[in-house]
């Protein structure tokens, strides 16, 4: 057990939380829970004098409450976008809304669905005659129109279902989101896009400049393309079992998938629970 502070980031879906085969994506960001192996894992590095944080591409305002019950040290959200430290916010970057607006023109152009994320609202445009199950309770419109008239264009992200974006992608659109956006493949039918430079391991760095942490002394928990930034941030890299192969080839250590608690597997690895 290290006597020196550490900092571990830690990815959701997929890391602490298991989507279930057959359930609804959406159903499973608002309703699913980490097990209670991981909320005692969070409070003994806590109790040890460590610095646990979530560290997720969700956006702060879709965090849940049962995630905001671990006994986190902070929160990296919306693929870095956003920091959160001791429960103050001390960054959150947003898209231009030039960029905003013309991201919306372009898939609503093809009748596609885009959920765009801040720390404060979700917002989901799509076309009028396509029905929309909302667990998490986001708004909906309709309309570029309805979404311009949102009251803030203040969002750190957005998100493509993989159909959706296989339509959106001709090679006029391709050039224009490759020169303004990071993807992310999620293991899923579903990609996330940030502004160039805004990721995780920015994040994952920002707390640990904030902290006064050395790399050396940070480990990250992933599986997932959105966490790989964070493999280039920390000195150890830790996948999941159920990774994407090129998460895993990135990978110090290789865990047991997030069904089975691989993070508690991996703490108990390394000696820190």
């Amino acid at each position: 057990m290290s006597e020196t502070p550490w900092a571990f980031f830690f990815d959701v879906d997929g890391t602490i939380i298991w989507h279930k085969p057959g359930v609804d994506v959406d159903a499973t960001v608002a309703m699913a829970a980490p097990s209670d192996a991981v909320y005692q894992a969070f409070h003994t590095l806590r109790e040890r004098g460590h610095y646990p944080f979530v560290c997720t591409g969700r956006s702060l305002s879709v965090v849940s409450d049962k995630l905001l019950s671990l006994d986190a040290a902070g929160l990296v959200t919306a693929d870095g976008a956003c920091v959160s430290l001791g429960g103050r916010m001390v960054s959150d970057e947003h898209i231009p809304a030039e960029l905003l607006m013309d991201v919306a023109r372009r898939v609503h152009a093809v009748d596609g669905q885009v959920m765009f994320e801040s720390s404060d609202d979700c917002v989901v445009l799509l076309p009028a005659d396509v029905p929309y199950d909302n667990p998490m309770g986001v708004r909906v419109v309709r309309s570029v129109e309805e979404f311009a008239a949102t009251s803030e264009l203040r969002f750190s992200k957005f998100v493509l279902q993989e159909s959706d974006r296989s339509r959106l992608m001709t090679p006029e659109n391709r050039a224009f989101f490759d020169a303004h956006f990071e993807e992310y493949a999620l293991g899923m039918p579903v990609y996330e896009m940030t502004l160039k430079g805004v990721n995780k391991g920015a994040g994952v760095r920002r707390v640990l400049e904030l902290l006064g942490v050395d790399r050396s002394h940070a480990m990250a928990f992933g599986d997932s393309e959105n966490d790989l930034s964070m493999a280039e941030a920390v000195g150890t890299f830790v996948a999941m079992g159920n990774a994407m192969p090129s998460v895993k080839a990135q990978a110090s250590y290789v865990t047991d998938t997030v069904e089975h608690d691989g993070v508690v597997a991996a703490l108990r690895h390394f000696n820190f629970i």
